[in-house]
C-alpha cells in the first residue's frame, strides 16, 4: 500500500483516476468516486487490480 500511495503522489490524481478506472474494469470494484481519497479507494483492490494500477502508474 505504501508503494502505491508513493505512486499516486508522483503521477498525480488524475492519472490515478484515470488508470483506477482501468484496472477496476470487468471488476465488481466501482470506480473512486469525487470525494473519496485515494488511498481509501486503492484499499478497495484486489492484489490482481492493484498489480494492474501499480504496473500502469510506474510504466510497465
Amino acid at each position: 500500500m505504501k508503494y502505491l500511495a508513493s505512486l499516486v503522489e508522483k503521477v498525480g490524481k488524475e492519472r490515478f483516476d484515470a488508470e483506477f478506472g482501468k484496472a477496476v474494469t470487468g471488476t465488481d470494484i466501482k470506480p473512486r468516486a469525487s470525494r473519496e481519497r485515494t488511498t481509501t479507494a486503492a484499499k478497495r483492490l484486489t492484489k490482481a487490480a492493484a498489480r494492474k494500477l501499480i504496473g500502469a502508474l510506474a510504466g510497465r
